[in-house]
C-alpha cells in the first residue's frame, strides 16, 4: 500500500522517472487485479500533457497481462488505452483477439461483438464499446445476477441474445424478459459462491458458512462497498439469510476476533466501526493493540478493548506477550487507584497470575478503599475488587458492606457469596435490613433484594404478593420522581430493573398478587400502576392485563353517588384544560382504540380455532382494559369540577394554589397544586391528591411539613401562598 502511495504522490509531483520506476516495482509483484492500475493511470491522465504518459504505462501493464496470458484482466486495459490514444484499427484488433482467448466458451460471442460495436462499430469510442462488451459478457445462460433497482437476485433461465432478450426468474419476479442490453446495463453479475446467491440457492448452506467463515463472510461484503464500510452495512448484508437476527451479536463477536488477528483487516472504534480490507497486509498485531488503545478515551475503555482482545488471542503466546507489555505501560503511566485495580485484574488475566494478593496490596495503598472500588465503572471488575476488599486488614467485610451500600449490586452479590463463608453471616443480614428498611434509598440493592425473595434465596425471609408489589409500584414511582429531578445515574438504572421485577416470567409476581387479592385491593392496584411515574407504553399494558384477568372489574370499582357537596371526597378538582384533556382521552378511546380493537378482534377471530388463537385473545383482553379505561374516565369526569379563582386560597394552601418552599438543605422549590390530568412535574405542577399535595394542604406561610416517604423523613417550610391560576 505504502508504494501505491508512493506512486500517487509522483504522478501528482510530475516525476515521471519515478512514475516509470515505481510503476515497474508494482508490475514485478505479479498484479491480479488491473483496477488499481487503471485509477493511476487515470490520475496521471488529468495531469497537464498526462494522456500520453497514461497510454504509455497503460502499454506496460498490457504487455505484462499479455505475456501472464491474463486475457480477462486485459480487456479493460485495453479499452482505457483507446481512450489516451488514437487507434488505427490495430487496437480494434487486439480487443477482438482477447475476447476470443478470454471466452472461447461463448457461442454468441460474434453477436455480442456486433452488439457493443467493437466490431464493426466505426470509429467510434472503443473504450465504450469495450466496456459495453463486458457489461453483455456477464450476462449467459444459468447466470446468477443482483438487480439493482429492487427485485433482488436473479438467474437467467433463458438467453437469446440473437433476438436480443432474456428471461430472468427473480426471486421477487419470476419469469421476468429483458432486452439483453438492458440487462447488461443494470444487472450486477454474481459468482456462485456469492452471499446472495446461496441465500436463495442454498440457505442451509450460507447458514453453516457464515458459522464456519466468519471472516469470508465480512470479506465479501466489503468488496461491494470498495472494501471499506461501517458494520452497519455488514449486518443489512448478512441478516437473516446467513446469520439469524437473534445471533448476530454473538456471530459479529466471534467474527471480529478473526478480524482483529487478520493484519488485512481493520476494524474501527465506537459502535458502529468502520471496517476496512486491504489485499496487502496493513498491520501487525502490536498496530492492533496500540490501534485498540488510542481509539479509547477512558482507563475503562481501554481495560475492556485489552479484555478484548485477550479473548481473541486465545493461546497464542506472542500475543499474550503484546497484551502484557501494554498492561505493564498503562500500568507505569496510571496514578488514579481505581485505574490502578483495574489494570492489576486486566494484567493477571493476561499472565494467569491470581490477581487476590496484588489488588489486596493495592486498595491498601489507596487513600480510600471502598471509595476506589466504587468508582470502577466495570461490574465485573468492581466486583473482582470488592472481593480483595475482604481481605484488607482493619474490617474488611464492613468496607465490603459499605461498598454495597453505596447501591452496587454487584458488590452485594460477592457479599452473599463471600460473607457467610468467611463467618460474616450477620454482616449479611445486616445488609438485608437495611435495605427492606429503605428501599428507595437503595433501589439497585432492592431491585437485587426483591429478585432473591422471589427465588428464596434469603433464609427465614418471605414475602405476600400483594404487599410486594404495591411496595415495588412506590418505590419505582419514588425513584423516577427524583431521576426526573436531576437524580443521579444509580436512580436512571434502578427504574427499568424494578420494573423487570415485575414484568419478568410474564407477570409472575403480578400474577400472584391478582390470585392473592381481593376486588378493592385489585382496584388499588390498577390505580397505582395508572398513576406511576416510572411506568408507562407496553409495561403497563401487560401488568394491569394480567390483574384484570383474574379482577375483571378492577378498573370499575363503583363509586358513591354524588351527594357530597362541593370539596368533600368525591369531588375531583382540575383545570378546565385538565377536564378537556380527559374528555379529549376518553373521546380517543370509543371513537378510534375500541372500533380499532373490534377490528383487531375481528381479523383474529379469522384466524381460526379460538382455543388456541393467542392472536384473538390478546384482542379481547384489550378490549376489556379499553373499556374498563373509559368507564373509569367516564365515573372520574362526572365527578369532575373547574377550579374557580374563588376557591383558591392565598392565607393557607388550597387548590390551585402556589406555594413556595423550603426543605432542610436550604433549597427552595415552588409547587402548583392541581388536578390528576394537569400534572407536569418537570414544571413544578402536582396532583394535589398525591401525599405531597395533601400534607400541604391547609398550611399557611412559616408552617413546616414533615414527609415521611419509605422511610425517607423529608422536612418543608411553607414560605409563600399565592394563586396559581394568575
Amino acid at each position: 500500500m505504502a508504494r501505491w502511495d508512493d506512486l500517487r504522490r509522483a504522478i501528482l509531483a510530475r516525476d515521471t522517472d519515478a512514475v516509470e520506476r515505481i510503476w515497474l516495482e508494482l508490475l514485478e509483484a505479479d498484479p491480479k487485479d488491473p483496477v488499481p492500475f487503471i485509477e493511476a493511470a487515470d490520475l496521471a491522465a488529468k495531469q497537464t500533457g498526462g494522456k500520453r504518459l497514461a497510454g504509455s504505462l497503460l502499454g506496460l501493464l498490457s504487455d505484462h497481462l499479455t505475456e501472464k496470458e491474463r486475457w480477462t484482466a486485459l480487456m479493460p486495459v485495453l479499452g482505457r488505452i483507446a481512450g489516451y490514444a488514437p487507434d488505427d484499427g490495430t487496437l480494434r484488433g487486439v480487443v477482438i483477439e482477447t475476447a476470443q482467448k478470454s471466452h472461447p466458451e461463448r457461442g454468441d460471442l460474434e453477436v455480442l461483438l456486433e452488439k457493443s460495436g467493437v466490431r464493426g462499430g466505426g470509429n467510434a469510442d472503443l473504450n465504450a464499446q469495450v466496456q459495453s462488451l463486458q457489461a453483455l459478457l456477464r450476462i449467459d445462460k444459468d447466470a446468477w445476477v443482483f438487480h439493482k433497482s429492487g427485485w433482488g437476485v436473479g438467474q437467467v433461465v433463458e438467453y437469446h441474445p440473437e433476438r436480443g432478450r432474456c428471461v430472468i426468474d427473480f426471486r421477487a419476479r419470476p419469469g421476468h424478459e429483458m432486452d439483453v442490453e438492458a440487462a447488461a446495463k443494470l444487472l450486477e453479475r454474481l459468482e456462485d459462491g456469492d452471499i446472495r446467491v446461496q441465500a436463495v440457492a442454498d440457505p442451509k448452506g450460507l447458514r453453516k458458512r457464515a458459522k464456519e467463515e466468519p471472516l469470508e463472510m465480512v470479506r465479501q461484503v466489503l468488496a461491494r462497498y470498495n472494501n471499506s464500510c461501517p458494520l452497519r452495512n455488514v449486518r443489512e448484508a448478512l441478516v437473516p439469510d446467513a446469520v439469524a437476527t437473534s445471533t448476530w451479536s454473538t456471530w459479529w463477536k466471534n467474527a471480529k476476533k478473526h478480524a482483529l488477528l487478520d493484519p488485512r483487516i481493520d476494524v474501527g472504534p465506537g459502535r458502529d466501526p468502520r471496517i476496512t480490507f486491504h489485499d496487502i497486509a496493513q498491520a501487525d498485531f502490536q498496530s492492533q493493540v496500540d490501534r485498540a488503545l488510542k481509539g479509547q478515551a477512558t482507563a475503562a475503555g481501554r481495560q475492556k478493548a485489552v479484555a478484548d482482545l485477550l479473548t481473541v488471542v486465545g493461546t497464542n503466546d506472542e500475543a499474550k506477550e503484546i497484551l502484557t507489555a501494554a498492561a505493564e505501560k498503562e500500568l507505569n503511566i496510571t496514578r488514579d487507584p481505581s485505574d490502578r485495580v483495574g489494570w492489576v485484574i486486566v494484567h493477571s488475566a493476561i499472565t494467569g497470575v491470581d490477581a487476590k494478593e496484588r489488588l489486596t496490596e493495592a486498595l491498601a495503598a489507596a487513600p480510600d478503599p471502598v471509595a476506589t472500588v466504587s468508582e470502577i465503572p466495570d461490574d465485573a471488575t468492581r466486583a473482582q475488587a470488592a472481593r480483595a476488599l475482604l481481605h484488607l486488614e482493619n474490617d474488611g467485610p464492613g468496607k465490603l458492606l459499605d461498598l454495597c451500600l453505596r447501591d452496587d449490586p454487584s458488590a452485594a452479590r460477592v457479599a452473599g457469596e463471600a460473607l457467610s463463608k468467611l463467618g460474616h453471616a450477620d454482616k449479611f443480614e445486616e445488609l438485608l435490613d437495611k435495605i427492606d428498611a429503605r428501599p428507595a434509598q437503595f433501589p439497585n440493592l432492592y431491585a437485587w433484594y426483591c429478585r432473591g425473595l422471589k427465588l428464596d434465596r434469603w433464609d427465614g425471609r418471605t414475602y405476600e404478593p400483594c404487599a410486594l408489589l404495591l411496595r415495588v409500584l412506590k418505590v419505582i414511582d419514588a425513584v423516577e420522581y427524583r431521576a426526573r429531578r436531576g437524580g443521579d445515574a444509580a436512580d436512571k438504572k434502578a427504574v427499568p430493573r424494578l420494573i423487570e421485577i415485575l414484568t419478568d416470567k410474564n407477570c409472575k409476581l403480578a400474577q400472584e398478587a391478582a390470585d392473592a387479592a381481593d376486588d378493592d385491593q385489585a382496584h388499588h392496584i390498577t390505580k397505582m400502576l395508572g398513576q406511576n411515574r416510572g411506568i408507562k407504553g407496553r409495561a403497563q399494558e401487560k401488568l394491569q392485563d394480567t390483574i384484570l384477568r383474574v379482577h375483571p372489574e378492577a378498573l370499575r370499582k363503583p363509586v358513591k353517588a354524588e351527594t357530597e357537596e362541593p370539596g368533600a371526597a368525591g369531588t375531583i378538582y382540575m383545570t378546565a384544560a385538565g377536564i378537556e384533556r380527559w374528555r379529549g382521552e376518553l373521546e380517543q378511546i370509543k371513537n378510534v382504540d375500541i372500533p380499532d380493537n373490534a377490528k383487531e378482534i375481528a381479523r383474529a377471530r379469522e384466524f381460526g380455532d379460538l382455543s388456541e388463537n393467542a392472536e384473538y385473545h390478546a384482542a379481547r383482553e384489550k378490549a376489556s382494559l379499553l373499556q374498563a379505561k373509559a368507564d373509569a374516565l367516564a365515573s372520574d369526569l362526572g365527578r369532575a369540577v373547574a377550579i374557580q379563582p374563588e376557591i383558591v386560597r392565598t392565607d393557607a394552601v388550597s387548590v390551585g394554589s402556589r406555594v413556595r418552599l423550603r426543605d432542610g438543605g436550604g433549597e427552595e422549590l415552588t409547587y402548583t397544586l392541581f388536578g390528576p390530568p394537569d400534572t407536569d412535574v418537570a414544571n413544578g405542577i402536582i396532583n394535589y391528591l398525591t401525599p405531597l399535595g395533601q400534607a400541604l394542604m391547609g398550611q399557611g406561610a412559616g408552617d413546616k411539613v414533615t414527609l415521611d416517604v419509605d422511610g425517607k423523613v423529608r422536612e418543608l417550610e411553607v414560605l409563600q401562598i399565592e394563586s396559581g391560576l394568575a
